[in-house]
């Protein structure tokens, strides 16, 4: 463990290590982008495709210093390799686990260490867990042999998971799942207070000449996320009792033939009444979130029931949706399906609907009618807690409290 360095606010800065060695790019971002306020000194140990998705680059270096492993080098020699970052470490933070079980097992460090959970039934409690287990019999069986029996996947997780000393989970709802199933000890599970995203900053409004309303679903085009069979059929219900006209924003690539059925779908409505922008390519960041700022607010019709692998997970419950992040990020209103109930401040900004046509229906009419989704927005200027240094402050003090209580044990 380092010797704490002093700030220009006298506050001791923290050498904070982060681990990515699989695909959370965005959320390697969000860390710089929160915590990149000189409290903390933040190395980043990662691969370099996963570094060059972060979108970090050398105007950055300030707030991080990245440690990439070779394209040639294997895992298990990189991670040996550096000792001496994880020595250095106050905080040792996993930001995903997912492979390479042994390999991290190897690391040595005196900080107090931390993992974020992304799927909990996977990684806390895969045995009760499975997915769809009579239809799935025969790939869960050849799951077992594979990966848990000769490839030891659950033993080398479950020895690495023994040595990392808490968890952290991506909002408090699941964080709330986990301890009622006790599943882990409580003292292992931090409060969520480094979310998934963080509050955007507050943009003018796009005017709109025409006077319609603009909403977006964010997120490939697929029914295996999303029911868009459901908005599809709430939207016809409704278009009739609508005081403007609707224009629906797809926010994802819609190419595969599933998708091009929802397309099918949408475009056969009443277009005196509804329009439907979407692409059938992948949307550049700068388009989404351009498009995104123009809408009045977000639709999130989630296919709760969802899977890891072999896997059963539920969001809301065993993790946690995108559409958080897009809320906070873009300052949308959203109506989410019943399933998904936001937890904390967060719900101050959306209302639900059942998983019914009508219950969809009768929801965006009072939304398109009323202008709800107004109402809402001027809600956001109160989420204090979800502002980057509010972030930042909370886990600030978090960490100091973990390395305190580590120095007196």
């Amino acid at each position: 463990m380092s010797q704490f360095a002093v700030g220009d606010n006298d506050k001791p800065i923290i050498h904070l290590v982060v681990v990515e060695l699989h695909h959370h790019s965005e959320l390697i971002r969000n860390i710089v982008d929160v915590l990149g306020n000189g409290a903390f000194r933040i190395s980043i140990v990662t691969l370099p495709g996963i570094y060059k998705d972060t979108g970090l680059t050398g105007a950055d270096d300030k707030a991080f210093t990245a440690h990439l492993k070779p394209p040639k080098e294997s895992v298990g020699s990189f991670i040996l390799r550096m000792a001496s970052v994880f020595e250095s470490a106050d905080i040792l933070y996993f930001n995903t686990i997912r492979h390479f079980w042994d390999e991290l097992a190897q690391i040595k460090s005196s900080a107090p260490s931390i993992v974020r959970v992304h799927n909990a039934h996977c990684d806390l409690a895969p045995f009760e867990h499975f997915d769809k287990p009579l239809l799935n019999v025969f790939g869960i069986i050849s799951h077992l042999v594979r990966k848990v029996w000769i490839g030891g996947e659950w033993r080398s997780k479950k020895k690495l998971l023994r040595k990392i000393d808490y968890f952290m989970f991506p909002n408090l709802a699941v964080t709330d799942y986990v301890k009622n199933n006790k599943w882990l000890l409580s003292h292992r599970v931090l409060p969520p207070v480094l979310p998934f995203g963080f509050l955007g900053e507050a943009c003018p409004a796009i005017a709109k000449g025409d006077g319609e309303v603009r909403i977006a679903i964010t997120g490939k085009v697929t029914n295996a996320k999303k029911d868009f069979d459901l908005v599809y059929r709430a939207l016809k219900e409704c278009l009739g009792q609508l005081n403007k006209p609707v224009r629906l924003v797809l926010l994802g690539k819609a190419a595969d033939k599933q998708a091009q059925s929802v397309i099918a779908k949408l475009k056969s409505l009443d277009d005196t009444k509804f329009s439907l922008d979407y692409s059938e390519s992948y949307v550049p960041a700068e388009v989404f979130e351009e498009k995104v700022r123009g809408v009045d607010f977000l639709v999130a019709p989630i296919q709760v029931d969802t899977h890891f692998r072999k896997y059963h997970e539920v969001y809301g419950k065993s993790k946690a949706s995108g559409v958080d992040v897009d809320i906070l990020l873009y300052r949308k209103p959203s109506l989410v399906i019943s399933g998904y109930q936001m937890r904390g401040a967060l719900d101050s900004v959306v209302e639900y609907f059942e998983p019914t046509p009508s219950s969809l229906a009768q929801m965006l009419t009072r939304w398109v009618n009323e202008r709800t989704f107004e109402q809402l927005a001027d809600k956001f200027q109160y989420l204090h807690g979800y502002q980057r240094d509010a972030i930042s402050n909370d886990f600030y003090q978090l960490c100091q409290d973990l390395i305190q209580s580590r120095k007196s044990s």
